[in-house]
């Protein structure tokens, strides 16, 4: 192995362990000598003390906060910087754009554009840009505009409702067309509020729900060349819990790609991009929603032989990349069990265990 120990930085892992040590096997596989730093604002998270290093950080709303992860990344000088938070993105990519500045350092930092960043924290804006790629995804409306849903829609059509600007399925409901309105009404009582709106039914959106089955489908470009598509990787979800999928099946990706690409593309895509996609029954694929990070399903095709961390340890250390960190194996079956770990004894300074919540 090398004499100098390379160095990530893994931002709001919470609860998913399973990258740590997946970077880590990268590392052993290249032959490296790797260090990786987590960087939470809980000390006490499962993911905190399961680093080489533990460092806190302000919460992403916090005024301190880009100051200290620019103060972080000259101090440690990491090749790769990667959250696992929908905010926490947001915050990086878009209100203080932090990511350019680390870029400018010479850091890897993926995701998508500034311009698709925000439209994946925005379902409904979301939805705009997908039909400007012609990139099927279903009617998307305000919950204060359901007029023109509502009248293209059969005697039992059924819509599905949530959060515009949610995670993990917040607050999400299905329903039949007789109830959609009570349902925009319940969903909305649970919107955080923001300064620019009065009604908080602006903040919901409501979808006609797809017919066929769901799919997690990860969407991968490289770190060095943004925009081509090196990988597509697929499950068929067989079980959700909390929002996330709980247990899948391995697919073949192959309906999922010419969507993939062309997001690819518009996304300046670096990296790795989690997207829930339908099937109908002629084997046409919409897109529902995109998460740009590592997503609660890539596990399932990790298991089945891919391997994303390996992909991108390889690119910025500027080893050849293995040819099959692409390929997996189609039907296997994967589900998630749960593990407990102790994370800190009597008082830990830093964490905040009242209020502090775990991105699964």
């Amino acid at each position: 192995m090398t004499d100098a120990p390379v160095t990530i930085v893994i931002g709001s892992a919470g609860r998913r362990l399973y990258l740590i040590d997946w970077f880590r096997a990268a590392f052993d596989t290249l032959g490296l000598s790797g260090r990786i730093i987590v960087a939470e604002n809980d000390a006490s998270s499962a993911a905190a003390s399961y680093g080489d290093e533990t460092r806190l950080l302000p919460r992403y709303t916090d005024p301190a906060y880009g100051e200290e992860v620019l103060r972080l990344v000259d101090e440690v000088e990491p090749k790769l910087f990667l959250t696992a938070n929908d905010f926490e993105l947001m915050q990086l990519h878009v209100n203080s754009g932090i990511a350019d500045e680390l870029r400018d350092r010479g850091v890897f930092v993926p995701g998508v554009s500034a311009a698709w960043q925000v439209g994946c924290a925005d379902k409904l804006r979301m939805a705009q840009m997908l039909e400007d790629i012609d990139v099927p995804t279903p009617k998307t409306v305000k919950g204060s505009d359901l007029a023109s849903l509502l009248a293209d829609a059969g005697e039992n059509s059924e819509f599905v409702v949530k959060h515009r600007f949610g995670s993990r399925s917040s607050g999400l409901a299905v329903v039949t067309g007789d109830d959609v309105d009570e349902a925009v009404v319940n969903s909305a009582k649970s919107v955080p509020p923001r300064a620019d709106s009065t009604d908080p039914r602006e903040d919901v959106v409501v979808q006609p729900r797809m017919q066929g089955s769901e799919y997690g489908v990860d969407i991968v470009s490289s770190l060095l060349d943004p925009g081509p598509l090196t990988g597509v990787f697929a499950r068929r979800k067989l079980r959700m819990r909390a929002g996330e999928t709980d247990k899948a099946v391995t697919v073949d990706p192959g309906p999922f790609r010419e969507a993939s690409a062309k997001i690819a593309r518009a996304a300046e895509l670096s990296g790795l991009i989690d997207v829930d996609m339908f099937l109908d029954d002629q084997g046409r694929a919409s897109v529902i929603d995109i998460n740009p990070r590592f997503g609660g399903g890539y596990p399932f095709v990790h298991l089945a032989g891919a391997d994303v961390p390996l992909y991108y340890v390889s690119q910025i250390f500027g080893n050849p990349v293995s040819e099959g960190w692409n390929r997996y194996e189609p039907g296997v079956i994967s589900a998630k069990y749960q593990e407990t770990r102790v994370t800190a004894h009597g008082s830990c300074e830093g964490s905040d265990t009242s209020t502090s919540v775990e991105h699964t």
